[in-house]
């Protein structure tokens, strides 16, 4: 036993100097690490630091790619066997990544790099910051049409919603497309929405078939001012309906025009008035309604309002008449047909109902292709027709038509808080 004791003390040295040797080879500068490599499907997203493995630019530009997608704020990149400028083209890759794709352009807000190369291994150190993390993405609705569009906007203004964010599916979902769409949630439904809102746009990334768009709301009136004019608003819409004779849509519609022709002033002089509220309120169903003076938009989001408690279908239509700023109605008779019907010319004996032939003919313009067509037979005799032959009225867009401009008058802008109801 006492012979075999120097034995096993050698043999206890041994070990310790192969020990200390590896610790200096180490020490030395040759490349270890501990953490074993990882792909894109094998990362943990709880980890607070990951390592992926790149050869080449597209093998960057998909690390970078990955760390945005799983929210990482710290990533690694090990490099090995690059023909290439590893820090010239990982800057590239961030930006790439940052800038180009929906997901990176709408979360990351800044990226930060660095490259470490030891002997033949580069390794190259990310850092993200986020304005908006990428799981939320998941969450937003992808809209890939005009009519999915109009839908989403309609709800979001409807609830007046501050922000409304959405994936465009489509390259044709444009500025002009999310213009129309909230003009048609505010024309459409003008005693939910009251108030068209104001809103920027901001596109993720700018171009490209494939983009994350924002909307950010803004609202004329608190929420409160405008919750109590809907259930003032609601209240008149109830009370006018409820007093309308039982008929056929004409019946009911020539009632309608009766009620406007007594109960509302058309108010000639708001362009005048230094109250910004009366001008934005005399464009509105609240106001021709509630109020008692409108202006010809103003008329035509009070009928529509009536028209859909009864039931009619009528559209909110934005033109011009005489060559200014003006909106009417269509309106579907008992015939099955849709005609024209502009409640600040109300006479009950002329023509009340009439075609887009007819309503040309009258010096009416609008863009044909926003609107239905209206080719139902006259209801009135030959003197209210277009002559056979001849110019029917115009077809183009007069001179500085722009359908930017309120209808009826010009834009009133923001109404003011302390009106009175």
């Amino acid at each position: 036993m006492r012979k075999a004791l120097p034995a096993l003390l050698a043999l206890l040295a041994a070990v310790c100097l192969l020990a200390l040797a590896g610790c200096t080879r180490l020490q030395e500068g040759e490349y270890a690490s501990s953490r074993q490599h990882e792909s894109a499907a094998d990362i943990d997203v709880e980890d607070a630091e990951l390592t992926l493995e790149a050869q080449d630019y597209a093998g960057l530009l998909d690390a970078v790619s990955t760390f945005i997608e799983q929210g990482v704020e710290r990533g690694s990149i090990r490099v090995t066997s690059y023909d290439g400028d590893v820090e010239a083209d990982l800057a590239d890759a961030c930006l790439s990544a940052s800038t180009e794709t929906p997901l990176g352009a709408y979360c990351v807000y800044f990226i930060n790099y660095s490259v470490d190369q030891v002997m033949s291994v580069v390794d190259a150190n990310v850092s993200i910051i986020y304005r908006h993390a990428p799981g939320s993405a998941a969450f937003i609705p992808v809209c890939g049409d005009e009519e999915t569009l109009d839908g989403l906007i309609a709800e979001a203004v409807t609830r007046r919603a501050d922000t409304l964010t959405l994936r465009a599916g489509s390259g044709s979902l444009d500025s002009d497309a999310v213009a129309r769409a909230v003009e048609t949630a505010y024309y459409s439904n003008p005693g939910a929405v009251l108030y068209i809102p104001t809103y920027s746009l901001s596109s993720y990334p700018e171009t490209g078939p494939d983009r994350i768009l924002e909307l950010v709301f803004s609202y004329p009136y608190a929420t409160s001012t405008v919750e109590q004019r809907r259930r003032v608003l609601d209240q008149k819409a109830d009370e006018i309906v409820a007093s309308l004779p039982q008929g056929n849509a004409e019946t009911r519609l020539l009632a309608m025009a009766d009620y406007f022709s007594e109960n509302v002033v058309y108010d000639t002089t708001v362009n005048a008035s230094d109250d910004q509220a009366r001008r934005y309120n005399a464009m509105t169903a609240y106001g021709a309604l509630s109020q008692g003076r409108a202006v010809g938009e103003g008329y035509a989001m009070g009928l529509k309002v009536l028209c859909d408690l009864e039931g009619i279908e009528c559209t909110v239509i934005r033109g011009r008449f005489n060559n200014i700023d003006h909106a009417w109605n269509l309106v579907r008779l008992s015939n099955g047909e849709l005609y024209h019907l502009d409640l600040t010319v109300y006479d009950p004996a002329g023509a009340v109902f009439k075609n887009d032939d007819q309503q040309r003919y009258a010096n009416y313009w609008w863009d044909a292709t926003l609107y239905p067509w209206c080719s139902g037979p006259s209801l009135y005799g030959p003197e209210f027709d277009p002559p056979e032959t001849g110019n029917p009225g115009p077809s183009v867009p007069p001179a500085g038509w722009s359908t930017d401009e309120a209808a009826g008058e010009t834009q009133a802008g923001s109404g003011e808080e302390g009106e009175d109801e």
